[in-house]
């Protein structure tokens, strides 16, 4: 079995915080992209719990980067999130995407994002497309990994 592998890719998702959410998560060796996460005072909605933007770019995040690593090169088309439980402050939550399946161009992902008793708070679909590398036009000072990499590009 292949040993699992951490992911990198932008700023916003794996840059400190407060502007960053510090996140790392991992490719596993089922394709699956895992990770845990503690959302804290600068990502609030609610009072005392996260806010559901934060939760759902958390779910886009780990849902396309399955995408990412079995498809290659996609953008999310279409993201649907369902929130089932609020989900506290510096409260360590486990999140999960996988790849559904895959038709041409269009790539379907799953995700879900647990709460430490096991219960799921967060469950999310994704459609993701496909792009030609020349499309995305990446900056120079891009951290974006090249496709089929857990590493970001050399500087």
């Amino acid at each position: 079995m292949a040993e699992r592998k951490a992911v990198s890719g932008s700023r916003f998702m794996y840059g400190p915080r407060p502007g960053g959410f510090g996140a790392q998560f991992y490719l596993e060796a089922d394709g699956s992209v895992t990770g845990t996460i503690t959302l804290h005072l600068e990502k609030e909605g609610p009072p005392g719990h996260a806010h559901g933007g934060s939760l759902a770019t958390l779910l886009d995040e780990v849902m396309g980067n399955a995408a990412w690593f079995t498809a290659g090169m996609v953008l999310a088309a279409n993201l649907n999130i369902n929130y089932k439980q609020p989900v506290p402050l510096d409260t360590t939550v486990t999140l999960r995407g996988w790849v559904e399946r895959i038709e041409g161009r269009k790539t379907h992902t799953l995700g879900e994002l647990r709460l430490p008793d096991g219960t799921i708070a967060v469950t999310g679909s994704g459609l993701f497309i496909t792009i030609p590398e020349k499309h995305l036009n990446a900056p120079s000072d891009s951290r974006w990994p090249t496709f089929g990499t857990t590493e970001p590009d050399a500087e």
